[in-house]
């Protein structure tokens, strides 16, 4: 049993409004740059380069790969710094000083880059032995251990401890410094175990709390988890076999088409992020009216869905367009109306795949918005 440093629970009184908006702009930037420079290099050539520079042997191969792996870590670093440090401080929202954040950033982006090295390698292997076939069954395995092994990525990333877990099919309580960590529903095709922050004890009331373990045992006892999942592996898996197909047979398991496969990957995942926002938000709304059939109060349920947004955006209200496009989880105003247009959804469908996204040598899984600068969210993006 580990423990991570005392946290504050109830939100700063000296919070400054429009934080939420300004990540949305840090994650537009991030997003659109990190897009913006792998079709270049794809335009322009760099993989069949990289080829020509790299000699045929495997530890030059490696070396590319991870030359490839710590460039990546070079571009996001920026952002990292704007998302995670400077619009906290700047909007109230910080409790870390800036070599506290500098430490636990540096930590995890060298964890990161590490776990990108290493399942660009299994791509690379992948396609040395199956060619298309070969790499989609690499991408089917990494998927299957990042999710199996969820909880150990996480802590490999930031410092999370282990409170209590008293059942092992109930709760695991997990310690974040981070605020915006909100666990989540573990398992690999099905519901495992249900991970709720240590914050949230004293953050939430005892109802509230209540309500927060009856929507995750929902989600994992109503069929829309495992739509999400289904959704985030199949959406991973497909992309992964269409990029390995865009790379074609003759350069897989080389160095330059693995960063090919990379590059063409990350392209995929952001057609992701345009598209599976919208089945998430109806998730969210089918989840909702499974829990209003349970009982639970409206009162109840507007409370504890502003109490979660004050430890996120702190953003209650959010036009129409913004929401469609950027934000896999309604405003606290358009829940309602989400949930009166009740149609079946896949709950946590579009953060699932961005994390599933390192199985296909992705970029963007530390861009977006919400998790941007924040190690503690990078296997552990926020759910509602």
């Amino acid at each position: 049993m580990s423990t991570a440093p005392p946290i504050t629970n109830a939100p700063s009184d000296d919070r400054v409004p429009g934080y939420g908006r300004a990540r949305l702009w840090v994650g537009i930037t991030a997003v659109g740059s990190i897009v913006s420079l792998a079709t270049g290099a794809l335009v322009s050539g760099l993989p069949a380069a990289v080829d020509k520079l790299v000699s045929p042997g495997l530890g030059s191969t490696l070396l590319a790969l991870a030359a490839y792996a710590a460039s990546h870590a070079a571009i996001q670093l920026p952002f990292d710094l704007f998302g995670g440090y400077l619009l906290p401080v700047w909007y109230g929202r910080s409790g870390h000083g800036r070599r506290t954040f500098l430490g636990r950033l540096l930590r995890g982006v060298v964890v990161y880059a590490g776990v990108v090295f290493v399942c660009l390698v299994a791509l690379l292997a992948g396609g040395r032995l199956g060619n298309v076939w070969g790499v989609v069954v690499a991408g089917a395995v990494l998927s299957f251990l990042l999710l199996w092994r969820r909880m150990t990525v996480a802590r490999s990333f930031a410092r999370l401890g282990v409170e209590s877990s008293a059942d092992p099919l109930s709760d695991l309580v997990v310690s974040s410094d981070d605020e915006g960590f909100t666990g989540g529903v573990l398992g690999v095709v099905r519901p495992r175990l249900i991970v709720i922050p240590a914050r949230w004890q004293s953050s939430l009331t005892p109802a509230q709390l209540a309500y927060v373990r009856l929507r995750r045992q929902l989600a994992g006892t109503s069929g829309t988890w495992r739509r999400g999942r289904a959704l985030a592996l199949a959406f991973t898996l497909l992309g992964t076999g269409l990029s390995a197909a865009m790379v074609g047979p003759d350069r897989l398991g080389t160095a330059g088409g693995t960063v090919e496969l990379s590059l063409w990957f990350t392209l995929w995942s952001f057609v992701g992020l345009l598209i599976l926002p919208t089945v998430s938000r109806r998730g969210v709304a089918e989840l909702d009216t499974y829990v209003h059939s349970a009982g639970v109060s409206e009162t109840l349920a507007k409370a504890t869905a502003r109490a979660l947004d004050a430890h996120q955006d702190d953003e209650p209200q959010r036009p129409a367009l913004v929401e469609t496009i950027f934000h896999p989880i309604p405003s606290v105003q358009n829940r309602d109306e989400a949930m009166a247009r009740h149609r079946l959804g896949a709950w946590d469908a579009a953060r699932t795949a961005v994390y599933l996204g390192l199985a296909g040598g992705g970029l963007l899984g530390r861009a977006v918005h919400c998790n941007c600068g924040r190690p503690a969210l990078w296997a552990f993006l926020p759910v509602d």
